[in-house]
């Protein structure tokens, strides 16, 4: 099998790659940078050594950038890269350059270098923008080489430049390869320069990462092939925007791609020609060729061989090729493609096929192919024996877990892959872990297999015990909230013995208080169990005797104990005035309505019981007295009229007294001739009663009363006055002499009769008088009498 050449350039100078670790041969700057008339400067100083911070060796290929995360030295690079500058501000400036002598005898010559960029977009003007500048100067000239100088700013418009995840106002560009030709220089003495630059504004930075390549090639490669290969692949510079490759007359287009590969092999001596087109405003357009050439080498290898295991070989030794040569360079492959190179000594590890790759320094490439076979202790293979349980141990001796051909194999077993810590007793491992077979065979090989051997820990089964309810609740021991912190694959079984020998028929509804147990196997089969207890709590007794009926307004006391003799002790009383036990009594012992309540009691577990408790308060009867007409007291007023209580309800009884404590009743309640606060007492069939006081108006009999005799002429009893008795207004008094003559007349009480007629006193003798007047009740009265006028 054979190859098309790659041409594998000459060196480029001493540690223009930075791989001595240092800036030997390289110069170093710094200074500032401003922006004049809406244009960059930038100012350098040359500086003896590297300043901290400013000009950086990285060799950490595992370090990445901050902002860009991308590693510090590029992926195909050397062993070092330099980065100018920081993430400090400032206006600073960081530079470094390398004066290259071009060899008199290289018309083409190519330099290759890498940059990744860090820079703070801050939206200034574009000569105010952090930037990085990469450019070539022709000493001679004093002048920078347009088509190989480029200024990358914060705004450019190169494809590649991401924002950064850190900062919304950074950004940054990945590692990129740039081929600069520099063909047509030769003999002539170049500088190469690197500068990064902050702001003009000194608010915000810029850094840049370099690597160069050690090899300056020409700018077209791998257009010396063998001649026994049948295509060709050469490939262009990096870092343009178009690549388009003709043969020398441009009749044949063969690629546009920075690759092209060309089949067949065109002719020896035969030109390729390749337009390059540079993305705007990093470099020129122009056209290069190459020269096809070619050289007659075939690298010849060993066909197959069979080796131990682990076995490491020198696959570019003449063990292998048969016809090494000086002229030649060997790499060794994994891939068809060459791109897993081995580099020292190959680990053979199973049957594989490498490639070994010839390369002169012309570029002329030849491929062959060496088959490698592992001796057939590679063959076997252990296959992991199925895990167990916590309780159990596993056997890795038996040949049961091999396979292969065992003919003339001896076996050992380690716990570590150096085989240094024998395993002491591999028919009985008791702990999960990686274990190491050694197999040898009669020639000298040996090999070691792995075995993986799982004894599960035992599973984790926490229990926690299920809330205690009240009867006749149920408890449901199979609920999640039970097994918290457990296994999450765990299957449960429940049973009422701790052998686990009688599975619980409802472990959804445990009536009963006591302890159960679970069975908790896992999705390994590992099985533990564990106790778990149902307590069911046992409601108070309650027994109610509803209270005595009471009369209106008595209240009734329903926390009173006796309601509740052969209720159960030590519990807490509630009352409600719902059976929902929603509405709370707020006052139980002042109960003043007819109803059914309800008590609750409650144990000390927390269970209740509630029944409901009848009050009944019966209604009074309703009193209504009408008060009987007043009398004199010659007649009588009858009590026990209908006409009383006229207007009253709800009473069966009427009881009569004297006194408001109705302790002294009336003896003839039905003749009462005596004015004075009498009290009536009504009485339902519930013995509910009510009474009332009742005033009754009995007045002495009409009388007007004269004195019988009185004496004018004397300091008291001189006048003769009538006076009345239930009599209410006096219409007539008179006075009459012995003869019948009228000697004296009024309806005054108040005037009184002096003795005198027509002004004389009358004489001793007995004078008749008659009076009228109007009673109490409105009717006519008239008394008459004799008194004696005594002088």
């Amino acid at each position: 099998m054979t190859i098309t050449a790659k041409l594998y350039a000459q060196a480029c100078p001493e540690n223009i790659g930075f791989e001595n670790g240092n800036f030997q041969n390289w110069k170093l700057y710094t200074g500032t940078t401003s922006n004049t008339d809406n244009k960059n400067f930038v100012y350098s100083n040359e500086v003896a050594a590297p300043i901290i911070g400013r000009h950086t060796i990285i060799s950490n290929k595992t370090a990445t950038d901050p902002y860009g995360h991308f590693p510090l030295i590029p992926s195909g690079g050397g062993n070092f890269s330099v980065k100018l500058g920081d993430d400090g501000a400032g206006s600073q400036s960081e530079g470094i350059s390398f004066l290259i002598n071009v060899p008199s005898d290289r018309p083409d010559f190519t330099l290759t270098y890498q940059y990744a960029v860090v820079l703070e977009d801050p939206a200034h003007k574009p000569a105010e923008q952090p930037r990085f500048i990469a450019r070539v100067k022709d000493v001679e000239k004093n002048e920078y080489i347009p088509c190989a100088s480029f200024e990358y700013i914060a705004t450019s418009s190169l494809p590649g430049f991401k924002r950064s995840d850190m900062s919304n106002l950074v950004i940054y560009k990945e590692w990129t390869p740039v081929t600069i030709n520099l063909s047509g220089y030769q003999g002539k003495k170049l500088i190469v320069e690197f500068i990064s630059a902050d702001c003009t504004l000194s608010g915000h930075f810029g850094y840049a990462y370099v690597d160069v390549n050690n090899l300056c090639g020409d700018i077209i490669v791998g257009n010396t092939y063998c001649k026994s290969a049948d295509q060709l692949t050469v490939s262009g510079p990096s870092g343009f925007k178009t690549y388009n490759w003709y043969n020398e007359d441009r009749t044949v287009k063969y690629a546009s791609s920075q690759s092209a590969v060309i089949k067949p092999t065109p002719p020896e001596g035969s030109k390729i020609l390749l337009d390059l087109i540079p993305f705007d405003g990093f470099g020129c357009p122009s056209t290069v060729f190459a020269t096809v050439k070619s050289v007659n080498y075939q690298i010849e290898v060993v066909q197959k061989r069979i080796v131990c295991k682990d076995t490491e070989i020198d696959l570019t030794s003449t063990d292998y090729i048969l016809n090494k040569t000086p002229d030649f360079t060997y790499l060794v492959y994994e891939d068809k493609d060459l791109t897993k190179e081995i580099k020292g000594l190959a680990k053979i590890t199973e049957d594989k096929t490498y490639y070994l790759l010839a390369t002169n320094y012309k570029g002329c490439e030849s491929v062959a192919i060496i088959d490698l076979k592992v001796n057939n202790l590679a063959a076997i293979t252990a296959k992991n024996p199925d895990p167990v349980c916590y309780t159990e141990t596993v056997d890795i001796t038996g040949n049961s877990l091999l396979t292969g051909d065992l003919t003339g194999i001896t076996k050992s077993f380690f716990t570590d892959a150096a085989m240094l810590k024998p395993l002491a007793d591999p028919a009985h491992v008791n702990k999960s872990g990686i274990y190491y077979i050694k197999l040898n065979n009669n020639t000298g090989c040996d090999a070691v297999v792995p075995v993986t051997v799982q004894i599960s820990a035992k599973p984790l089964l926490k229990i926690t015990n299920p809330a205690a309810v009240c009867f006749p609740s149920k408890v449901d021991i199979t609920k999640p909230a039970n097994f918290n912190g457990s296994d999450a694959d765990f299957k449960y079984s429940f049973f009422a013995d701790n052998n686990l020998s009688q599975p619980i028929a409802d472990p959804k509804n445990i009536d009963k208080t006591g302890i159960y147990y679970v069975k908790a196997e896992n999705a390994k089969g590992c099985v533990v169990s564990d106790k778990i207890n149902v307590t069911i709590n046992e409601l108070p007794l309650l027994t109610i005797n509803d209270p005595a009926a009471v009369c209106y307004p008595e209240k009734v006391d329903i926390t009173n104990s006796v309601l509740y003799s052969g209720s159960s002790a030590n519990v807490t009383y509630t009352y409600f005035y719902d059976a929902a036990l929603t509405n709370k009594i707020n006052n139980p012992k002042q109960i003043d309505k007819t109803g059914t309540y309800y008590t609750k009691i409650t144990n000390s577990s927390g269970c209740f019981i509630s029944d409901k408790i009848n009050v009944v308060i019966n209604p009074l009867p309703i009193i209504v007295l009408n008060q009987p007409a007043a009398i004199f007291d010659s007649e009588f007023i009858d009590l026990t009229s209908a006409s009383i209580i006229q207007g009253s309800k709800g009473y069966a009884k009427v009881s009569y007294f004297q006194d408001a404590a109705l302790l002294n009743p009336l003896s003839n309640p039905a003749k009462i001739n005596k004015a004075g606060q009498y009290y009536i007492r009504l009485e339902n069939d519930k013995g509910c009663s009510v009474s009332s006081s009742i005033e009754l108006k009995i007045l002495p009999t009409p009388k007007i009363i004269v004195p019988t005799a009185f004496t004018p002429q004397k300091a008291t009893n001189n006048r003769l006055y009538p006076f009345l008795v239930s009599i209410t207004k006096l219409t007539s008094f008179k006075v009459f002499n012995k003869w019948g003559i009228l000697v004296y007349q009024t309806n005054d009480l108040d005037a009184g009769w002096d003795g005198r007629f027509r002004s004389k006193m009358q004489p001793l003798e007995t004078f008749s008088w008659v009076a009228e007047g109007i009673d109490s009740f409105g009717g006519k009265f008239q008394s008459q009498g004799k008194t004696i006028l005594i002088l």
